[in-house]
């Protein structure tokens, strides 16, 4: 690649052979004119001293020997090609031939007759042509002139040769100079590019080491100077950006780790992810089922923690999370690992297969310590867990199946009494198949029909209806008769549970103005509500805007709702009830006795009535000690101003009790089951 110096230094010397060429060419034209005025003047002056010596012998005969001798002073000029001279009557009188005129490459004509002619008219005076100079100067005064004088000058031979002396001798300082010229103009110019190679150098150390933090001291002229001062800025921006890109990078670097923790653990409680899990567990089955081994999965349900969201606060219930985590991790073997799938579920691979002893050791050990009460803030949780147990060689080491089974596991110990754990069986599958089929037929029994109402009657002391309790029944042409102890946990967990609540009351509210003209005007119809529905605002508002649909009859519908239900639900259920209370509806507190029983709970709840469970009723006659705490319910009750209801009549003896200790409504078997409204169409209802 040619530099950059090479090309300046081929530049400036074909430019200054260039000039020096031009110089030469211009001086030898100079020379030329210089010349060609030189000899004009030389041969004016001659020509005239000569037609000065000529005039005393004009009048003599031609051929003058005077004459002649005057001409001959031509002699001493080489390049003098004739001289003629001629009569007032243009006749020669006498001529002289030069040297010139007998060379070779003369062009002048030599016949003498055709030249006279030409010569004899000419005017006076001096002219340059073609090489020749011919001077035609006038013999004696003006006035009185005697002839002429024609000299004729070859200049072209001596001009060659003057030209080619004055070239020969011109040369060798030409050259000299040219030499020395080029030789300042390359030391001056590599003085001027100094500062350029140094940056260039600079720049060749920079693209080495990478290092951009330079500043190059600014030299040289000011062109170089600016480029200098633009380096040296690009260099700062440069290394400004490289400075911001390196940092930019830490930090995409630590957001890439953020991400990938993110990713595979959960930012609550450090432990792996169901991502993480997932593909931890796949690699673990594809290794234990080419070793032929087990791998064992528990899946961990905490019992009650929504109870804990939905009374202390979310707040609350991430702290429960992190501490159950923990206590989690610290109670399982070395190797084994815990993650959280979301909520409150949580997975536990078992890194060895431990023999049926140690499994159940190990289940046993995660339910006693997670059972115990938690210290969260100033607040003592009860917590429990139900854990599930499956294994992969039970399911043929797939992985979808395998948590599929662990999860039907966990769901068998937590229908079993929570607090437990449960292993996977085949029996287990068949029941989920049912769940699984129920939970999808709820949609469309909904929208098939196959939900019906009975209501069962509460009646005063004198067995007069007062009112009746809305109770829903499912019957499905392939499931048969569904119990709802069955079908409403099924659709709570399915999320569904709100479908059948709009649809309950909606009917309900269709059927009141029935009820109450078959059966009087002041009945009271009573609807169920769960602490799912509470929390719904989709269930709540429905509920609210087609109970005021009935305006006047809204004070004749009344739900119920129990203990436990009232308090995981206690903020939304309290603003529920008191829009229902404006629009004159009442409130009912079911199941009495049998929740968490606080008296200071009363104080909180806004009720209408408090219904007496059914275990305390059916004990009357057999225990004493139910029939104590019943009849101290129903003046409790009475002392704070409550209708009091007790549910599970089924005897007469149950009745007379009742009423003889104050009970405002009985309702059970004894006075009446539930029946639909429509008695006329067969209903398949549950007793």
């Amino acid at each position: 690649m040619k530099s950059l110096r090479s090309e300046i230094a081929a530049i400036t010397l074909v430019s200054i052979t260039l000039i020096s060429a031009l110089i030469m060419w211009v001086s030898l034209s100079v020379y030329e004119d210089l010349y060609e005025n030189f000899v004009a003047k030389e041969l004016q002056s001659l020509s005239t001293n000569l037609a000065n010596d000529l005039l005393p012998f004009m009048n003599e005969p031609p051929g003058n020997f005077a004459m002649l001798s005057i001409l001959l002073r031509l002699e001493e000029y080489d390049n003098v090609e004739f001289a003629r001279v001629y009569n007032i009557q243009a006749d020669l009188v006498s001529s002289y031939a030069g040297n010139a005129m007998l060379s070779d490459d003369s062009d002048i004509v030599h016949h003498d007759t055709m030249l006279d002619e030409v010569l004899s008219t000419l005017p006076f005076g001096l002219k340059v042509k073609n090489g020749h100079i011919q001077v035609v100067q006038q013999i004696g005064d003006p006035a009185f002139s005697q002839g002429k004088l024609v000299i004729s000058y070859r200049i072209a031979e001596s001009l060659s040769a003057g030209k080619r002396n004055f070239f020969v001798a011109v040369l060798p300082f030409v050259v000299a100079l040219l030499i020395l010229a080029v030789f300042i103009a390359l030391e001056l110019q590599r003085r001027s590019l100094r500062p350029l190679f140094n940056l260039i150098t600079q720049m060749r150390q920079i693209e080495e080491t990478q290092n951009y933090a330079v500043t190059v001291e600014i030299k040289g002229k000011t062109e170089i100077q600016a480029l200098t001062q633009g380096f040296n800025r690009m260099m700062f921006d440069i290394n400004k950006q490289t400075e911001l890109n390196r940092q930019k990078n830490q930090l995409l670097t630590k957001q890439q780790e953020q991400m990938e923790q993110l990713a595979n653990f959960d930012p609550l409680t450090g432990l792996p992810n169901r991502q993480f899990l997932m593909k931890t567990l796949s690699i673990e089955l594809a290794r234990a089922k080419r070793n032929e081994s087990d791998v064992i999965v528990l899946f961990l349900d905490l019992d009650g923690f929504k109870v804990v969201n939905d009374s202390f606060g979310h707040d609350v219930g991430d702290k429960l999370l992190c501490r159950i985590a923990d206590l989690i991790s610290k109670t399982l073997r070395e190797g084994d690992i815990v993650g959280r799938l979301g909520g409150d579920e949580f997975v536990v691979i078992l890194s060895e297969a431990p023999n049926q002893a140690e499994l159940e050791n190990i289940c046993q050990r995660l339910v006693d310590i997670l059972g115990e009460p938690q210290n969260i803030e100033q607040w003592k949780l009860d917590t429990g867990v139900s854990v599930g147990v499956a294994m992969a060689k039970d399911c043929d080491y797939q992985l979808s199946i395998l948590m599929s089974n662990a999860d039907i596991a966990m769901y068998h110990a937590k229908r079993n009494g929570r607090g437990q754990f449960t292993l996977f069986t085949r029996m287990m599958q068949n029941d989920n198949k049912r769940i699984i089929h129920i939970a999808s037929s709820i949609t469309s029994a909904i929208d098939n029909d196959e939900f019906y109402l009975v209501y069962q009657p509460k009646v005063n002391h004198n067995s007069a209806i007062q009112g009746f309790e809305a109770l829903l029944r499912w019957y499905n042409p392939y499931l048969g008769l569904v119990s709802p102890g069955e079908f409403i946990p099924i659709a709570e967990q399915s999320d569904k549970i709100a479908q059948i609540t709009k649809w309950v009351v909606n009917q309900v509210c269709t059927d009141l103005p029935r009820i109450q003209k078959q059966y009087g005007g002041h009945v009271v119809v009573s609807l169920n509500l769960s602490a799912s529905d509470l929390s719904d605002d989709s269930v709540t508002d429905f509920t609210l805007q087609r109970v005021a649909q009935l305006g006047d009859l809204a004070q004749f519908i009344e739900f119920e709702i129990t203990e436990s239900a009232y308090l995981k639900s206690f903020q939304s259920g309290n603003i529920f009830f008191e829009k229902a209370r404006s629009l004159d509806c009442k409130i009912a507190l079911d199941d009495f006795g049998t929740g968490y029983s606080s008296l200071s709970y009363l104080t909180e709840f806004n009720i209408d009535t408090l219904k007496i469970d059914r275990q305390f009723v059916s004990q009357i006659g057999i225990s004493e000690r139910s029939e104590l705490i019943t009849d101290t319910i129903i003046n409790m009750a009475v002392h704070l101003k409550l209708e009091v209801c007790a549910e599970g009549v089924e005897t007469e003896q149950q009745a007379a009790f009742l009423k003889k200790h104050g009970c405002h409504l009985l309702q059970g078997f004894y006075f009446g089951k539930p029946e639909p409204l429509n008695k006329e169409k067969t209903y398949p209802a549950l007793q």
